[in-house]
């Protein structure tokens, strides 16, 4: 069904509507790249190509460009990311068992990917905030939901409410910064190496 027309003439040209799943093809290329190389490194041509989406479908669906679609990427790994820690969560009994397995995900990916990719919005976040001003929003809010979901983790626990909110920044940077970490080495070493101390620190 076309969405609209467009007069030509006597004529009026039926504008094609894009297909139905081009737009998540479009977002999952753009935050495959957007965390492999960052917001300046990635450019909309090399969307376009990774995704196999026509052209006119990404003009279409983001006329704001590279900065619209950038920030439906960071949105659509927020909820994703947040969903993973609730999930863990329900499927582990401890502490241990839930940030292990936390972390075998994330060594996981690493390893996947031969380390081109950890936290999905670190590259974006490096650099392109505070430069943009809806990049900055979606990540912040993007950060904030996954120290919601820590923090919810820990209390579930037994872990008192202003506590396990300044551990779950402590898990968070933790984390973060270990995965970079693993892209520097090539290595998931780093990461394996981060848990015994956050764990040492929820069991205080």
């Amino acid at each position: 069904m076309p969405i609209g027309t467009v007069k030509g003439g006597h004529e009026e040209e039926a504008v094609p509507r894009p297909k139905s799943d081009s737009r998540e093809k479009i977002i999952e290329s753009a935050r495959t790249l957007l965390r492999r190389q960052g917001y300046h490194g990635t450019g909309l041509a090399q969307v376009i190509e990774h995704s196999g989406a026509p052209r006119g479908s990404l003009y279409f669906l983001f006329p704001g460009g590279k900065e619209e679609l950038a920030v439906a990427g960071v949105r659509e790994c927020t909820g994703e990311w947040a969903d993973l820690i609730r999930q863990a969560r329900e499927a582990s009994p401890t502490p241990k068992e839930w940030v292990e397995l936390l972390a075998a995900g994330f060594a996981e990916q690493l390893r996947s990917s031969d380390f081109t990719e950890g936290c999905p919005i670190t590259t974006v976040t490096l650099d392109s905030v505070p430069t943009s001003a809806p990049l900055t929003e979606a990540c912040r809010d993007a950060y904030s939901a996954w120290l919601a979901a820590l923090a919810e983790g820990l209390v579930s626990y037994g872990v008192e409410q202003e506590r396990a909110s300044d551990l779950a920044n402590l898990m968070l940077v933790s984390l973060e910064g270990a995965m970079v970490l693993c892209r520097a080495f090539q290595s998931t070493d780093p990461l394996e190496r981060v848990i015994p101390q956050v764990l040492a620190l929820i069991a205080r």
